[in-house]
Parts: C-alpha cells; structure tokens; sequence
C-alpha cells in the first residue's frame, strides 16, 4: 500500500474512534432516517447528533436529502455494516480491552 492510501484509509477509519458516530451508523443499518429520529435512537441532543452527521457525511459514509425541514440520512455505502460486524468481532476477540 502507497503512504496516499495509508492515510486515506487512517481518515475514514479515524472517524469511527467516535462511538457516537459508531452508534448513528448502526442506526441507520434499518435505513433511512431523520436528524430526530437518530436522536432519539442515539439519546444525544439533535444538535450533537447533526454535528457528527456531518462528519460521517463529509468523509463519505453517508447520503443526504432534504424534504422541506427535515433532513434525513442514510448509509451511502453498503459496506458499511460489514465493516462495523468486522470491527466488532476483532474488538471482542482483543486482550487489550
């Protein structure tokens, strides 16, 4: 792998050191939702959920569309979900907890 690619992959996969962001991407593994709803599902304020939305839309896990209001978000990649079970079965499998 190049330096470039090392470092594409740091960043999309530094995004996910969040747990927050860990758990709005696993909410929307049932499709489509609204900033509100997330926020209910992830149980933080709708303004912290946008904020993470918006990195998880920026570094280009997520879609977007607007329908007067309200924004709603879905996975842009189905991928995704493999990486996340991926993740979690390596992290219960880890020593260094």
């Amino acid at each position: 792998m190049t330096d470039g690619e090392c470092l594409l992959i740091s960043e999309f996969i530094g995004v996910l050191a969040n747990p927050y962001r860990v758990g709005i991407l696993c909410a929307l593994f049932e499709g489509e939702k609204s900033v509100g709803e997330i926020a209910d599902i992830v149980n933080l304020p709708p303004a912290h959920v946008s904020s993470h939305l918006r990195v998880l839309y920026d570094r280009g896990y997520l879609e977007r569309r607007q329908e007067w209001k309200h924004v709603f978000y879905s996975l842009r990649l189905p991928e995704v979900r493999k990486l996340l079970d991926t993740a979690a079965a390596v992290a219960a499998g880890s020593d260094h907890r």
